[in-house]
């Protein structure tokens, strides 16, 4: 009698002796090549996968190493402006100082270009107090501006060559 159930199991074990049918090798041919066919595009999927992860990453690591370039650049740029800054804060210093220096200059050379024949005693001391004061800061000054010679705008040059009413003298000239 015929079992109607079967399974496909049970029929390949009483068929495994038996040689293929034509039918049978076809289909197993049919689905070798299926199988093979699903296995290589597989393989293709899993390799552009990888292409693309690997091309991914190093987009990314250009990415970041231009972001460093560019923090670097600013970085660089924010230090050479506070450097010119810097730079020209030094070169305001320096004309504010030549100016306060001329205007000391100018105020030096009206006293000592002051007419002492009108001056009382009290008067006449005060001059000769600020002659002597004015010669000392060039004596200092001179002895400073070896070293710095050509950083201030003031000249050198005695006492200002301005006769003394009261000796006659004309700074020793």
């Amino acid at each position: 009698m015929l079992r109607m159930d079967d399974s496909e199991d049970e029929e390949e074990e009483r068929n495994l002796g038996k040689p293929e049918g034509t039918k049978k090798g076809k289909l197993r041919v049919k689905m070798e090549g299926e199988a093979s066919s699903l296995r290589e595009k597989m393989e293709q999927m899993m390799k552009a996968r990888e292409e693309l992860t690997t091309k991914t990453l190093e987009t990314k690591l250009l990415i970041t190493e231009k972001k460093k370039e560019v923090k670097l650049a600013q970085v660089e740029a924010k230090h050479e402006e506070a450097k010119r800054k810097a730079d020209l804060e030094e070169r305001m210093i320096k004309l504010k100082e030549a100016k306060v220096w001329k205007e000391l200059m100018m105020e030096e050379k009206e006293h000592m270009m002051m007419s002492k024949k009108d001056m009382d005693q009290e008067q006449l001391q005060w001059w000769k107090d600020y002659k002597e004061d004015i010669a000392e800061r060039k004596r200092i000054f001179h002895g400073a501006s070896s070293t710095l010679r050509g950083d201030t705008p003031m000249s050198g040059g005695g006492d200002g060559g301005v006769e003394d009413s009261t000796t006659g003298d004309n700074g020793g000239a």
